[in-house]
Order: structure tokens, then C-alpha cells, then sequence
């Protein structure tokens, strides 16, 4: 029997502030399977991990996010304050969020902000690239994090724990920066829509329930909450009011 599809949508997250289109900074990605089918080795005298369903069927659920131009910074402390400045022509801001959680290695979080969601509860596990070797995890790692992208709507931003208390950062063009897996055996049909500012008040509630509920909730309390007031129905009738007219991404 053939399993019905379950829609994600997808878009860079807009600040009211943007005075730019920062469409340029975010590739479209593709799976995980797809982009090591293409180094497959063609001998047919052994067996492939591709053909393990274990492997393969995780693979085909994962989705790589890649940078799209060389950068590099370099950060330190100055006083007992973390620095992180650009060593390179083109570079992206980057900063502080929070005080380091672990002693003299901050988190930096780049301005590269993704915003997903679907029309059904769907859990997304958002990790560093770890069937690849990019330059950038020789200093850093990707933050990781899980919730459901049905029955909550924030940002993923692209935050790196850095293995050091001082160095540089390097990010090359065409890396993975992290990878998005979709726990789901279902097909999936991946569109892109255009973010805007009611997204973006409905993004920032999400975020900013706390100051009502407390600092403190569970994911399960927030998805609670998220399904009591109608928050889905509201965010996925604005998405598809801003859907961006092409094919959908199948995988």
C-alpha cells in the first residue's frame, strides 16, 4: 500500500529589520543518499551499505544544508569576553547569544536562520554533518536539537560550540554545515515559501511563550499549548498564502 506524503515547508527566517534578500545564502539541499549515490562505487562483487535498509532508508530521510561561500574568523577573549571577528573579504555576522555554557569555549551564532514546518507532527533532528568532513568541524561542531516541526514553529539557527577558547573558524563554499533528518518512513513533498512579518510575530510568540508559561516547560507543554490556541491552522494558512511556485522537492 502506498504511504500518502507529508508536506514540509521551508524558507530562510526574515527579521522585520532585513533590508536585504538573503536568498543567496541558502542552497537548496538535497539528501544524504542522493549525494553519496553519486560517489557509489560501481563494483558489483560486494555488498553496499546502500542496499542495507538501516542505512539507506535513514539516509534518504536526511537533508544537507551547505554553506554558500568561503568565510573565515577568528575569535578569542579580551578580558574575559568572547570576541569573533572576520578574517576574510566576505563573511557573515556572527555573534554571542548567550554566555558559554561550557567554561572559555562560547556557542557563535551565525546569521543563517531556517524556519521549518509541516502539515502533519513530524520530528526533525537537527545535527552536525557526520558522513562528511568539512573544514569548519576542525574548530567547531554544529549545535544539535530536536522538535516537532508540526506542532511547533521556531527557527533552527546555525550556532557552532567551538573546541577552543581562542582560534580561527573556516567555512568553505559547497560544505555541509548541518544536516536535517525527518523521522518519518512516509514520503515527503519539501516546499519553499516566502517568510514575512506575521510569520515572523508568530515565530517570535512561539519563542517568547516563556514570559507567559514560564522559562521552564516541556516540549510536551509547549505543544499543548501550540495545539489549544489553533497555532498550526494559523502558520500553515499563511505559509501556503506565500508557497514560491515551483516543484516541490521529493524525497
Amino acid at each position: 500500500m502506498s504511504k500518502k506524503p507529508i508536506n514540509v515547508y521551508w524558507s530562510l527566517a526574515n527579521d522585520e529589520s532585513d533590508e536585504m534578500d538573503w536568498t543567496f545564502l541558502y542552497p537548496k539541499p538535497k539528501t544524504l543518499f542522493s549525494i553519496l549515490m553519486k560517489e557509489k562505487n560501481d563494483t558489483k562483487s560486494f555488498s553496499s551499505y546502500f542496499s542495507c535498509p538501516a542505512i539507506s532508508s535513514k539516509f534518504k530521510k536526511i537533508l544537507v544544508f551547505n554553506s554558500s561561500f568561503d568565510s573565515s574568523y577568528e575569535y578569542g577573549y579580551n578580558e574575559g569576553v568572547p570576541y569573533i571577528y572576520p578574517k576574510s573579504k566576505t563573511s557573515i555576522t556572527v555573534g554571542l547569544q548567550r554566555k558559554e555554557t561550557i567554561y572559555q569555549k562560547p556557542t557563535f551564532q551565525f546569521s543563517l536562520h531556517y524556519c521549518f514546518f509541516s502539515d502533519e507532527p513530524l520530528d526533525a533532528y537537527f545535527t552536525p554533518p557526520f558522513f562528511h568532513k568539512p573544514e569548519y568541524t576542525k574548530y567547531a561542531t554544529a549545535m544539535p536539537g530536536e522538535f516537532n516541526i508540526g506542532k511547533w514553529f521556531r527557527r533552527y539557527n546555525f550556532e557552532v560550540q567551538v573546541w577552543e577558547s581562542n582560534g580561527e573558524i573556516h567555512i568553505k563554499t559547497d560544505e555541509p554545515l548541518f544536516y536535517v533528518e525527518f523521522k518519518t518512513d512516509r514520503p515527503i513533498n519539501f516546499h519553499r515559501f516566502q517568510s514575512n512579518s506575521i510569520l515572523t510575530k508568530y515565530e517570535r510568540s512561539n519563542i517568547d511563550s516563556m514570559i507567559f508559561f514560564g522559562q521552564f516547560q516541556t516540549l510536551q507543554e509547549k505543544y499543548e499549548k501550540f495545539k489549544q490556541v489553533g497555532y498550526r491552522e494559523k502558520i500553515l494558512t499563511e505559509i501556503k498564502k506565500n508557497l514560491i511556485e515551483e516543484e516541490p522537492y521529493k524525497f
